[in-house]
């Protein structure tokens, strides 16, 4: 591919910082690094994988309305992230996280826990505590 035939289909990556390196063909036929804001496979490989997760935390938030799990259990999964992770950023086992996403855990966890576990995911202990 040549420099001026690099996509630049801007759908997903246009309005962020991120960019792409791609390499290309100058004209005495070296290839040097192109930035790209990406292209439309990409854009719908992208958007289906979201698609994807939004549908997964959708089921999971209809389970913490029926009270079978935590508020916790929806951020993990609105946010990308497994028990495991949690667990190294928090410092609590992945047990622990784990029984956190238990509504009756979850609801006795005191003010420092609930602040330590919504630091971790960036979000504000009400946050945490709600699913809205």
């Amino acid at each position: 591919m040549k420099i001026k035939e690099v996509p630049q289909d801007g759908a997903i990556l246009e309005s962020t910082a991120v960019r792409d390196v791609c390499y290309a063909l100058d004209e005495d036929g070296t290839y040097k690094e192109v930035l790209s804001v990406g292209w439309s496979p990409k854009n719908e490989a992208i958007q289906f994988a979201w698609s994807a997760i939004n549908e997964e935390s959708a089921k999971i938030r209809q389970e913490v309305m029926e009270g079978k799990l935590s508020p916790l259990a929806y951020h993990l999964s609105r946010l990308v992230m497994t028990p495991r992770i949690l667990a190294d950023y928090t410092g609590f086992s992945t047990r622990k996280i784990k029984k956190f996403c238990r509504p009756e855990l979850f609801a006795g966890l005191n003010y420092e826990v609930l602040e330590k576990l919504a630091g971790a995911l960036n979000i504000s202990v009400e946050q945490l505590r709600s699913i809205d």
